[in-house]
Formats: structure tokens, sequence, C-alpha cells
């Protein structure tokens, strides 16, 4: 179920059989101002829903991530996450751009303080195999 869309950008669904957000991007052309609302939103949705992983797809996804973005991930979101019941974090890499899997593994790199564990897979069926056998 579509929990929030950024059209062209990004589309949120809520997975409630493995009790996580599913973030599909098409691309990192956003402000950060879109990143912290399109975030808020999610967690806000999934938070009292018993929320335990994020799932990035990022398969189809073109571009970098915004150096101010990157920074709000690892200074903002992953305490934000954490804290909202996030313990599992997974990523699936781009498929069509270098660029975009590198500055998503840049990032991911830094989850660990919060105690978020973070997971990388093929595909979002994989992601959720995964977190049905392992959370």
């Amino acid at each position: 179920m579509a929990v929030y869309e950024i059209p062209g950008t990004l589309v949120a669904e809520w997975r409630e059989d493995v009790k996580a957000m599913i973030d599909k991007w098409e691309n990192y052309n956003l402000s950060l101002e879109q990143f912290r609302e399109a975030v808020d939103a999610e967690i806000a949705y999934a938070k009292d829903k018993g929320l335990k992983a994020w799932i990035v797809d990022s398969s189809q996804a073109k571009g970098a991530i915004s150096q101010n973005i990157q920074n709000a991930l690892i200074n903002e979101n992953f305490e934000k996450l954490a804290k909202a019941g996030v313990k599992y974090f997974v990523t699936i890499p781009s498929d069509v751009s270098v660029v975009s899997k590198l500055s998503i593994n840049s990032v991911v790199a830094k989850a660990g303080p919060h105690g978020i564990e973070t997971v990388e897979v093929a595909s979002v069926e994989d992601a959720v195999e995964w977190l049905k056998q392992n959370a």
C-alpha cells in the first residue's frame, strides 16, 4: 500500500507482513526539505504498526544523493529510524547507476552506531524473504 509519493522520484509503501517501509527510488533529485518530509511522513504512518525494517530499493534510481541529504541521513535519520523501532536497514543497489550505488553505500556504512543492522540484497522479494527468516 502506497503511503507517500514524490512523483517521478519516490514511492513509499508499507509491507505489513514484515513490518517494513519500502522506499522505491527512481532518482535522488529532491530537496532536503522534501526528503525530511517523506521520512517523517513514513515514520508517522508506521511507528505504531510495529515498524522494524526499512527497505531502500534503489534498483532503478539514477543520480547521487546530495551531500545535504547524506548528512541528514547520517546525523538525523538513522537516529529517528532507531527510535521508531527500525532494527534492519535493507538496501537494494542501483542496477542503472554506479553513482547511485556508491552514494547509498557511503551512507549505509554509518547506520551501525544507532543499533541498526544493514543488509544488502538483490531485490525487494529477497529483502522480504531475508526479513521473514532473520527478523
